[in-house]
C-alpha cells in the first residue's frame, strides 16, 4: 500500500472512531507516534487548497444541488420540499451576508480585556464572558434564523460580564464616581483630630 493511501486509511479509521492502536495495527504503522503523523498527513492532504472562501463557495454549490432537487417537488406543492427549499434559501443567504470577521465579538471582548487592569482572580469571569462572545459569534456565523436569536439572549449575560468587569462605560462612571466619594487618608485623619481636639 502507497504511503498516501496507507495515510488516507489511517484518516478514515480514525474519522470511525477507532482507536489510535487499532488503526496503528490495521495500518501497521510501528508505534502511535507514526499513526497520529499520518493522519495529519491525511488531513494536510485534504485541506490543501480549502481556505475559508473556497469552503464557502462549496458549501454555496452544495446547498444549491440540494434546492435542485428538492424544488420540482415543490412545485408540485409537497410540503416537506417546501420546507426544505426554505430552509436551504435562508442557510444560503445566511452565507452570502456572512461578514469577513467570523469572530467580531470574541475579538472585540478579548480587546477589551486586554485593556483593562486585571488579575488572576478575575480569570473565571473572563473564562465565562468568553464563552459566551464564543457562542454568539458561532451561532452568528453558523446558525439559522431561531438559533442566532436565542444566542442573542445570551448579550445581557456578556453585558453582565463586561458590567463584573468594569468594562461599560456605565460601569466606568459608577468607578470614577465612587473614587471622588472616596476621601483622601489625610483628611480623615484631619477630621479625627478635629473631633478629638
Amino acid at each position: 500500500m502507497a504511503d498516501k493511501e496507507k495515510d488516507a486509511k489511517a484518516l478514515r479509521l480514525f474519522i470511525g472512531s477507532m482507536p489510535l492502536t487499532e488503526v496503528r495495527d490495521i495500518c501497521g504503522f510501528r508505534d502511535t507516534t507514526s499513526t497520529e503523523a499520518a493522519i495529519r498527513r491525511a488531513l494536510a492532504v485534504n485541506r490543501r487548497g480549502k481556505d475559508q472562501e473556497t469552503e464557502r463557495s462549496l458549501e454555496l454549490e452544495r446547498i444549491d444541488a440540494l434546492y435542485r432537487a428538492a424544488y420540482p417537488l415543490a412545485l408540485k406543492g409537497d410540503l416537506k420540499a417546501i420546507d426544505t427549499c426554505n430552509a436551504l434559501s435562508e442557510r444560503r443567504l445566511r452565507i452570502l451576508d456572512k461578514p469577513d470577521d467570523g469572530a467580531a465579538i470574541t475579538s472585540s471582548y478579548e480587546d477589551t480585556v486586554a485593556a483593562l487592569d486585571t488579575t488572576d482572580a478575575d480569570a473565571a469571569v473572563i473564562a465565562s464572558g468568553r464563552a459566551i462572545a464564543r457562542q454568539i459569534d458561532y451561532a452568528l456565523r453558523h446558525g439559522t434564523g431561531q438559533e442566532v436569536t436565542k444566542a442573542l439572549y445570551l448579550v445581557p449575560h456578556l453585558m453582565n460580564v463586561l458590567r463584573e468587569l468594569g468594562a461599560t462605560p456605565a460601569a466606568r462612571v459608577g468607578v470614577k464616581a465612587a473614587v471622588k466619594e472616596q476621601k483622601p487618608v489625610t483628611d480623615e485623619f484631619e477630621e479625627y483630630l478635629a473631633s478629638i481636639g
